[in-house]
């Protein structure tokens, strides 16, 4: 995971000005490709698992290097805002819903273990609607497209989960179940976070 936002304009017209093809971005950018890699193989369950773990790689790996470029640069990297922090979560999620397309391709799980895995997504899709077609809502939500630690144990989840359905383990509505919970909790930060948002920006 990249590393957390700072408050405010100034970091965020810093992270603006910032090389956009740095070695973490470009570790986190290779998940959109893998994603794509998913459909050339999409009922091989090695093969998927295999492109599972090497994207779970790349998103320890991307948050450590920035870290690493940060410190370098003498900046906080635990205040410093970065493109990282919207690039992120953007790139699992791109990852993450071509993995579970392809399930529901191959497997054809039960309706009821889909909408478990998606519940976050779902959400964060619904407010993120909601704040474009409707004014009153946009009126009180800034949706943030950001990394959060709930979100990265929901995305964790997620994987885990249909690692048990591609091999058919036992454990596919626990992990589902306990995707759900993460899910909807990640999702209901998200809707904090756009209200907190929104509330700042009307503040004097």
């Amino acid at each position: 995971m990249n590393s957390p936002a700072g408050a405010g304009g100034a970091g965020e017209r810093t992270a603006r000005r910032e090389p956009f093809f740095t070695a973490s971005n470009l570790l986190t950018l290779s998940r959109v490709p893998m994603g794509a890699l998913i459909w050339l193989r999409p009922f091989d369950p090695v093969y998927l698992l295999s492109l599972m773990a090497l994207a779970a790689a790349t998103d320890v790996l991307d948050g450590w290097v920035e870290r690493r470029l940060l410190e370098r640069a003498g900046r906080d990297p635990d205040s410093a805002s970065t493109t990282g922090l919207w690039l992120d979560p953007l790139c699992d999620k791109i990852f993450a819903l071509s993995v579970i397309a392809a399930v529901m391709v191959t497997r054809r799980p039960p309706l009821f273990l889909l909408l478990l895995i998606v519940a976050r997504e779902v959400i964060q899709a619904s407010v993120s609607a909601a704040w474009r077609l409707v004014p009153a809502v946009r009126a009180r939500l800034r949706p943030r497209f950001r990394a959060s630690v709930l979100g990265k144990a929901a995305t964790v989840a997620q994987f885990c989960t249909i690692a048990a359905i591609l091999t058919g383990h036992p454990w596919q509505v626990p992990l589902a179940l306990a995707t759900g919970g993460l899910g909807i909790s990640a999702g209901t930060l998200y809707v904090l976070r756009a209200w907190r948002a929104a509330r700042k920006r009307r503040s004097p």
